[in-house]
């Protein structure tokens, strides 16, 4: 018998179990497979988490925003009727039903007070037929949750719970009287449903197939595996990041084809709806603004005209949509001012200027109590200051001021000057953009300033145009 017959036979004996090289590569799978499967289980948990909370954080914004359109004493007033039949009632329906088609919520909008240990009464409601002070049991929970928002008076979401009727987020925000006491809460509901809960079901089970065959290939392709499973879920880490921090405008799509990327998709979908709500909010506020004040018809008008100024100072997308945001808003703050100090035809009483010169920092406490709206707070807070410093509130000076601010305090002066006001005619785009100079490192910053000489008074004056009000 020659030495490599012996050798095959000797070899041959061996168990496949005991084979070194064998031995040496099951525990190699055994970690790999160990330490994908853990760290699949970990990611998917952090991943529901972070949907979770894409969800609660939508609802939320969505009570709180529907909350600062239910008038308090209205609301009393219903409660102490205890009847639908009445105008306060409908006033209010009508108001819920805005809330909830603006967001194009599947359920109801509704409105509850007198909350008792497992109970609270229904008061108004957008759709459906409950009676006020009808009764309505509260699952376990939400109780404390509701609990907390009409004590403390602060907004807040539930996680995911399920009762009779089915799977559900739910979102409360306090609704209160002129005197600041909560006298009830609004309840905007989304239902989760079968598909939600058999989605993240199935992405489970793929994403624990998926790690073992990843385990597999992990013999003979470990680090190339290690990067496409670490590229998506650094996309999903940036992409819920930014949703937490309110920038809703460049999600990014996993391209990946495993299970990592079915939920990158699912949260990218979620980023869609989230930035959709987040536009409905502000249509709902230009015109609830519009409403009130005819003089708001020009915010589409002014944020027009400020996106054409800043394309000119190159402005990043995240601040092209907060000096958007900020001119539709910008004058918010004037919810808490009268309509006659602010349709007044002649000159301000030095104490209803003071009064008037508060809107700034009153419509930035109103922006700041709602996440997705904050990147206003800069156009917001600062369109009355002066680059010298002499402006209002806070008497900030030169680049202190924010550059969006900054920006839209020469659009609104231009678009003031080029229409009639109670006190004055309107003036030629050419003598305004001359006044722009004149006030140039006075009440404007030069920067902004020679950008705007650089747009033709023909365009300006197309930008400035009344029809646009109508759009």
């Amino acid at each position: 018998m020659t030495r490599r017959t012996e050798g095959r036979l000797i070899k041959a004996r061996l168990p496949l179990w005991r084979r070194l090289g064998w031995r040496l590569g099951a525990s190699f799978l055994l970690v790999s497979a160990v330490g994908i499967f853990l760290a699949g289980h970990l990611q998917y948990r952090s991943e529901e988490r972070v949907l979770r909370r894409a969800i609660g954080l939508v609802l939320l914004n969505v009570a709180r925003t529907g909350a600062v359109l239910i008038d308090g004493e209205l609301h009393e007033s219903v409660v102490k009727d205890g009847s639908k039949d009445t105008v306060a009632y409908e006033n209010l329906r009508k108001n819920l039903r805005q809330i909830q088609q603006a967001n194009e919520l599947d359920n109801p909008v509704y409105t509850l007070y007198d909350v008792q240990g497992s109970a609270a009464r229904f008061a108004v409601i957008s759709e459906g037929e409950a009676a006020v002070g009808k009764e309505y049991v509260l699952a376990p929970e939400i109780r404390p949750i509701l609990h907390r928002v009409m004590e403390e008076g602060k907004a807040a979401y539930t996680d995911i719970y399920t009762n009779e009727h089915g799977t559900w987020f739910t979102a409360f925000a306090p609704i209160r009287n002129a005197a600041g006491k909560t006298v009830a809460a609004l309840d905007v509901d989304f239902r989760a449903g079968n598909v939600y809960v058999a989605e993240l079901g199935r992405i489970r089970r793929n994403l624990y197939l998926y790690s073992l065959a990843g385990a597999l290939l992990a013999l003979v392709a470990g680090l190339l595996l290690a990067q496409q499973i670490t590229r998506p879920v650094a996309q999903l880490s940036r992409m819920a990041r930014r949703v937490v921090e309110g920038d809703l405008t460049t999600p990014e799509r996993v391209k990946s084809q495993d299970e990592i990327g079915l939920l990158g998709n699912l949260i990218h979908l979620m980023v869609e709806r989230v930035h959709a709500s987040h536009r409905s909010v502000v249509n709902v506020l230009v015109r609830v603004l519009q409403a009130r004040d005819e003089k708001a018809r020009s915010l589409p008008r002014l944020a027009g005209a400020a996106l054409a100024l800043g394309d000119r100072l190159e402005l990043s997308q995240t601040q092209r949509e907060a000096l958007e945001l900020g001119a539709l808003l910008h004058d918010i703050g004037e919810v808490r001012t009268s309509r006659t100090v602010l349709q007044k035809a002649g000159p301000l009483t030095p104490d209803e200027r003071r009064h008037v010169e508060h809107h700034p920092e009153w419509g930035a406490e109103i922006i700041e109590t709602v996440p997705l709206l904050t990147p206003a707070i800069d156009v917001v807070g600062g369109h009355h200051e002066r680059y010298d410093g002499t402006g209002y509130p806070q008497g900030l000076r030169g680049e202190d001021i924010p550059l969006t601010a900054r920006i839209f305090a020469v659009v609104d002066a231009l678009d003031a000057m080029t229409h009639d006001r109670p006190y004055r005619r309107a003036r030629p785009v050419s003598e305004a953009l001359e006044e722009l100079h004149r006030e140039s490192g006075k009440q404007f910053d030069p920067r902004v300033v020679d950008a705007a000489s650089t747009i033709p008074p023909e365009r300006w004056k197309e930008l400035l145009e009344s029809q646009a009000e109508t759009d």
